[in-house]
C-alpha cells in the first residue's frame, strides 16, 4: 500500500493575532518613551526639573530647596552655547528662603565642562514665557527686594554680577572653566505669583580671540 505525502501549508497569523502582536509593539515602545522621558524630568521634593529643552544633561537633583538644604543639579553642559533648564514648582511648596516672595528657593548646579571650548564667564537668566526677557511685572526673579541668600556664590568665577532690571540675569566672570572641568554656582530663585512653568537659560562665555598683531614694517635695506 503506497502512503500519499500531503503538504500542510503554513499558518498565517490570524488578525486577531497580528492585532495583539502590534498592540504589544506599541506599548513596549510607549515603555521606552517613557523611560526617556523620566531620565529627562527628575522631581524632588515636589519641584520637577527638566532638560527637555535641550544644550546640556541633567544628571542628579537632591536637597529641599531651603538655604541650610539647597536644591543641587548636578548637569553636563554639551552645547558651547549654552542650554534652558525648565522647572515646575507648585502653588503648596511655598517658600523655603524666608524672603516675601510667595514661592522661593534656594539652588546650586554643578556644571561639567562638556563643551570643546574653556569658559571664561557664565550666565543665568530667568524667563517667565521663553524667549522673552523676564520683567518686573511677571513676578519672576533671583530673589529681588530681599537679602535671601546673598551674595550669591561660585566656585570657578570670583565676580558676581545681578542684574534684576531691565531683565533677571545673573553673570559670573573673572575665572576659567577648563574642558572637563566643572564650575558651581549658588543663588535663589524666587516668584511672587505661581507660574505653571518658567525657565532658566544658562550661557557659556567662551575666550575672546586676541587681535593678531600687525606686521611691522619692512626696514629697507641701505644701499
Amino acid at each position: 500500500m503506497s502512503l500519499k505525502r500531503t503538504s500542510v501549508p503554513a499558518k498565517t497569523p490570524s488578525r486577531l493575532a497580528r492585532f495583539a502582536a502590534g498592540c504589544a509593539l506599541a506599548l513596549m515602545a510607549q515603555a521606552v518613551c517613557s523611560l526617556g522621558a523620566e531620565g529627562a524630568s527628575i522631581t524632588v521634593n515636589g519641584v520637577t526639573f527638566s532638560d527637555q529643552q535641550g544644550g546640556f544633561i541633567l544628571e542628579k537633583a537632591t536637597g529641599q530647596g531651603t538655604l541650610d538644604d539647597p536644591f543641587v543639579l548636578v548637569e553636563r553642559m554639551t552645547d558651547p552655547n549654552g542650554g534652558t533648564l525648565s522647572y515646575i514648582v507648585p502653588p503648596e511648596f511655598g517658600n523655603h528662603i524666608g524672603s516675601q516672595h510667595h514661592i522661593g528657593f534656594a539652588l546650586v548646579k554643578v556644571i561639567e565642562n562638556a563643551t570643546d571650548i574653556p569658559w571664561t564667564s557664565f550666565e543665568l537668566e530667568l524667563q517667565s514665557i521663553l524667549g522673552t526677557p523676564s520683567d518686573y511685572y511677571d513676578g519672576l526673579s533671583f530673589g529681588q527686594g530681599s537679602q535671601a541668600g546673598r551674595p550669591f556664590s561660585a566656585i570657578g568665577f570670583n565676580q558676581v554680577t545681578v542684574l534684576d532690571e531691565p531683565y533677571d540675569r545673573i553673570e559670573f566672570d573673572h575665572g576659567k572653566i577648563p574642558i572637563g572641568g566643572r564650575v558651581t554656582l549658588r543663588f535663589v530663585i524666587t516668584e511672587f505669583d505661581p507660574l505653571i512653568e518658567a525657565y532658566l537659560l544658562q550661557r557659556p562665555g567662551r575666550p575672546v580671540a586676541s587681535e593678531p598683531p600687525k606686521p611691522g614694517r619692512k626696514m629697507l635695506a641701505s644701499r
